[in-house]
């Protein structure tokens, strides 16, 4: 299989937002890559808690991963800096998603990122993601 950046799964997933109109509101948050992209140069910026932010009946904030693992999303996708920041998040009484794009399936998961700090595992299959699936993503 190709290498996977996450980036067509950042794109699918504005896309499924953008198809709401004025109903939902994503904005992506700057990035390393995004700096790089616009100027041809590598860009520092500093670490972000998400890489967006969602108001969709409410507001929070967005992790997308994707993988092509077959049986499971491993916890190790998700990076250091982020996941503290969704910690902190979350004690602050803030939410914190994590879209989870299945790419062997094209499928979509949106689980609470309580559900991976409260989990002992480091992962978790398909089979327990099944009732995570993300409608929204189905619908549009």
């Amino acid at each position: 299989m190709a290498n996977n950046t996450g980036k067509l799964s950042e794109q699918e997933f504005e896309r499924i937002w953008n198809k709401l109109g004025k109903r939902a509101w994503a904005w992506r948050v700057v990035d390393a890559a995004e700096v790089r992209g616009r100027t041809g140069k590598i860009g520092f910026t500093r670490s972000a808690p998400s890489d967006y932010i969602v108001a969709y009946n409410g507001v929070h904030f967005a992790e997308v991963k994707s993988t092509q693992d077959d049986t499971a999303f491993r916890f190790s996708l998700l990076r250091k800096i982020p996941s503290a920041m969704a910690v902190m998040i979350l004690a602050a009484g803030g939410d914190y998603l994590v879209y989870i794009h299945r790419i062997t399936t094209d499928e979509w998961f949106c689980i609470p990122y309580q559900l991976i700090r409260d989990n002992s595992a480091r992962s978790l299959t398909w089979k327990e993601l099944e009732r995570h699936k993300w409608k929204l993503a189905t619908l549009t």
